[in-house]
């Protein structure tokens, strides 16, 4: 697939590289600008968060509680978690892990995540994304949205927040 060029001005990012990893369940067609804080639904009952649209990001990466990685079978690997949206509201989730990621420290090591697939929607915008379980209790916002699933989606004006106007609906029961 061939990428589109990068184009950047007056506090506007556009990501438009061809989109390899998530399958887009939205078929829209054109990108639409979003601001760089936006409210996030998570999962199919629409886990409403608070969150950072990060052209910088490869992946996404969301604040799980109580994460729990066990053996399924001799090798799947699953993990249990909850999520808390915005008004209090917690969900647990049992899923498969899709694969680890290494993710590299500010003091230099690193640490080893979770990945799951999961329904991510931002104003209007759905498709399953390749998200990262981690510790996010020391940043300001629960869910950060990576490239991966910004592209071919979404363009970020990083001097504005909260432009997404069309509300998520949840899918139906997690």
């Amino acid at each position: 697939m061939p990428i589109r060029p990068f184009l950047a001005g007056a506090g506007l990012t556009v990501i438009l590289a061809a989109n390899a990893i998530a399958a887009d369940d939205d078929a829209r067609g054109e990108p639409v600008t979003f601001g760089y804080i936006e409210n996030v639904a998570v999962g199919n009952l629409g886990l409403e968060m608070k969150g950072k649209l990060d052209t910088g990001a490869d992946t996404s990466s969301v604040h799980a509680y109580d994460v729990e990685v066990y053996k399924r079978g001799k090798r799947d690997n699953w993990v249990k978690f909850r999520l808390i949206g915005k008004d209090g509201r917690a969900i647990r989730y049992d899923q498969n892990v899709i694969r680890f990621a290494n993710i590299k420290t500010k003091t230099g090591g690193s640490i080893r995540r979770p990945v799951i697939h999961l329904p991510v929607c931002v104003g209007g915008r759905i498709a399953t994304a390749e998200v990262n379980l981690a510790d996010r209790g020391d940043f300001e916002y629960d869910i950060l949205i990576g490239r991966e699933f910004l592209s071919n989606r979404i363009l970020v004006d990083s001097s504005r927040t909260f432009m997404a106007e069309e509300i998520c609906e949840p899918l139906d029961e997690d």
